[in-house]
């Protein structure tokens, strides 16, 4: 009688590689994930950081050509008196925080200021954006929390 060698593959991966694989790819990830989340924080905070600077600036510049200040408006309504300063879609969009643009005059303790109301990030996060524009204290300096939910570049005390 012929003894019949079998002929199995033994090609693959067993359990043990798979797993260990898995692991390494588990561990890079954790790894990765915070770093990812700490570069799209900076980015919001940078791109809104830009925003609020040039609204604030097309602000003074209305104030100096009209001697008045920019009126109040309801948030995410754009005053018209603003028209041919900056663009009335940027200004009802939402911001890079969430939330939308507002003009403050004569409310909450400043006289004129531009921020944003109702923003969807965490604290933290505009707290990124006071570190690029302001002082990174959210209780003093230009940019600032003027009321619970609503962070505004005080144009004028």
């Amino acid at each position: 009688m012929k003894n019949f060698k079998s002929r199995t593959s033994k090609s693959g991966f067993t359990l043990i590689e798979i797993l260990i694989v898995v692991a390494v790819i588990g561990l890079i990830a954790s790894m990765a994930i915070p770093t990812f989340l700490k570069v799209k924080q900076n980015g919001r905070a940078a791109a809104f950081a830009r925003d609020v600077r040039t609204i604030a600036s097309a602000s003074e510049t209305y104030i100096m050509e009209s001697g008045a200040w920019p009126p109040d408006s309801s948030s995410g309504t754009f005053p018209a008196e603003l028209a041919g300063y900056f663009s009335k879609r940027f200004f009802e969009s939402k911001t890079p925080m969430g939330g939308h643009w507002d003009y403050e005059l004569f409310e909450s303790g400043v006289v004129s200021a531009v921020g944003v109301s109702g923003p969807t990030v965490k604290e933290e996060t505009i707290l990124a954006a006071d570190v690029v524009i302001d002082d990174g204290n959210l209780a003093t300096g230009q940019f600032r929390k003027i009321a619970n939910g609503r962070y505004y570049w005080v144009i004028a005390d």
